[in-house]
């Protein structure tokens, strides 16, 4: 059966899986605005703004998948050097540190991204630009 909530989705894990997915979670949440909704899509934790699919995340048996959008791993290739990637996946795996300065600087980047003349503030005040215009 399919989580219908992020933290739902989450709550199947257990241990340290857990709580990397809730570090996750609570990186993005953190960043992106208040109209962000919350979903799953594609049976991974979704943000959206509007119709804009801002981020995905999942949990597998070896690592985090983060989804910031192909531009962002493309942006990010130096950085993400290090770490498994696809064209729109981030694989951070469960023997390392989860890099959440690294995140905090592809989420942000991410949303400062979107096509929009609206700008609107983040929970953490920084000004970005938002989906719906």
């Amino acid at each position: 059966m399919t989580a219908s909530s992020i933290i739902e989705y989450i709550d199947r894990y257990d241990g340290d899986v857990r709580h990397r997915l809730l570090t996750v979670y609570e990186l993005i949440r953190s960043a992106v605005p208040d109209e962000a909704v919350e979903s799953i899509s594609w049976r991974m934790p979704t943000f959206k703004l509007g119709t804009e699919p801002l981020f995905f995340f999942t949990g597998t048996k070896r690592h985090i998948g983060f989804y910031p959008t192909s531009d962002a791993i493309a942006h990010f290739s130096t950085e993400l050097a290090a770490y498994g990637t696809t064209e729109h996946a981030i694989q951070l795996r469960h023997d390392a540190t989860l890099p959440t300065e690294l995140m905090r600087e592809i989420i942000a980047w991410r949303l400062q991204q979107l096509p929009s003349d609206r700008v609107l503030v983040s929970r953490l005040g920084a000004p970005h630009r938002s989906a719906a215009g």
